[in-house]
């Protein structure tokens, strides 16, 4: 199929501009799958996350990178053709990628906390002041500047706090979803959104209660997004949120808020049919007070649970099986949520690994 929008613009930009590192690779040398190893990669493939490790499950096996992932409630992501899973560690901002047919781990510093993915192999982040990076895990070259961007002044105006680093969110072939944040220090901020497309950066502004905390999952269409977020009322206690917005009209439709006296929101994901679904923790104000967390699905009156019991995360569902992280014991307000990896197939149950924060499966698309 031949190449459009973002993707086309983006092709012919990265062959031209000059190669600049950001800091060593760590890549070795990819080994051969065996037979044995290539039957197994057949099998159904997905990624989950602790604080200290990236794990890819692909078919009866599993292989393993380690990392400092810490406090991070980030999903795993995926590179477009679903060959890479790769997530981002806090400690180091370093993206730690894992291959899904041979199981080799690549460690790419880039002063980031998100990264996406771009198109096949190429995953992408931001380098300030102005640039968008990428790495192509499927081939040899060190990190470089994919494109040299200005941008413009958002529509939403300053509120009182100074420009704090930015972020790339989430991408599609037409855009790519940037976070540039507004800060006063300490809990303090303001998301406001930009669309990078093929000929033209579009300045979409601040969301009404997507402020800090943002995050985001590209919809079926290409061109649209969910976004979640929460806006604080205090150090302690804010109000989780979630909307939709059309890059191309910088159209938005907010969801309902969510239940509880404080809530936060995070994790959305876009189904290719329809639905939206968000990872939500609520908790009383009140010091040293638990949370509570369950993966919630939109609904015509509001928000209901996907399951019929807590669940920290939860892939869509497939006639061959159902993948979730059950929820553990409550956390603190602050605390980062983590349960039991469950996989059920042809009536049978499965604990797969404990301390499970988050999980990411390749789009139906890759392959």
């Amino acid at each position: 199929m031949k190449a459009s929008g973002w993707r086309a613009r983006i092709a012919v930009i990265g062959a031209v501009l000059a190669v600049a590192g950001c800091g060593g690779v760590d890549k070795p040398a990819l080994p051969q799958l065996t037979p044995a190893e290539e039957q197994a990669a057949k099998g159904a493939v997905f990624a989950y996350r602790t604080q200290t490790e990236l794990a890819v499950v692909r078919g009866t096996e599993t292989v393993r990178a380690p990392g400092g992932f810490g406090y991070s409630s980030g999903p795993v992501s995926f590179t477009r053709d679903g060959h890479f899973a790769f997530a981002v560690e806090s400690s180091s901002k370093t993206i730690v990628a894992l291959g899904v047919r041979d199981g080799s781990v690549t460690r790419i510093p880039c002063e980031c906390t998100d990264a996406v993915g771009l198109r096949g192999s190429v995953v992408a982040w931001w380098r300030e002041p102005g640039q968008i990076m990428i790495m192509d895990l499927a081939g040899n070259e060190p990190p470089a500047p994919e494109r040299e961007i200005v941008l413009p002044d958002s529509p939403s105006p300053l509120t009182g706090g100074s420009w704090d680093g930015a972020e790339l969110v989430a991408a599609t072939d037409e855009y790519v979803l940037l976070a540039r944040v507004e800060s006063r220090g300490l809990w303090w901020e303001k998301s406001h959104l930009y669309a990078i497309g093929a000929e033209a950066i579009l300045p979409l502004g601040r969301v009404p209660g997507i402020d800090a905390g943002l995050s985001a999952a590209a919809g079926p269409d290409g061109h649209t997004f969910v976004l979640a977020g929460a806006t604080a009322r205090s150090a302690t206690c804010g109000s989780g949120n979630v909307a939709t917005i059309d890059a191309a009209t910088n159209g938005v439709r907010a969801l309902p808020t969510l239940p509880g006296e404080c809530s936060a929101a995070y994790s959305p994901r876009w189904s290719a049919d329809g639905s939206i679904t968000i990872a939500a923790r609520k908790w009383p104000d009140i010091t040293n007070a638990p949370s509570m967390v369950d993966r919630l699905q939109s609904a015509a009156q509001g928000w209901a649970p996907v399951g019929e019991y807590p669940v920290v995360d939860m892939l869509p569902r497939t006639p061959e099986s159902a993948i979730e992280v059950v929820a553990g014991e409550p956390t603190a307000a602050r605390g980062n949520p983590h349960g039991v990896l469950v996989v059920h197939k042809g009536g049978a149950r499965e604990e797969l690994a404990t301390q499970v924060v988050s999980l990411g499966a390749p789009t139906p698309a890759a392959g």
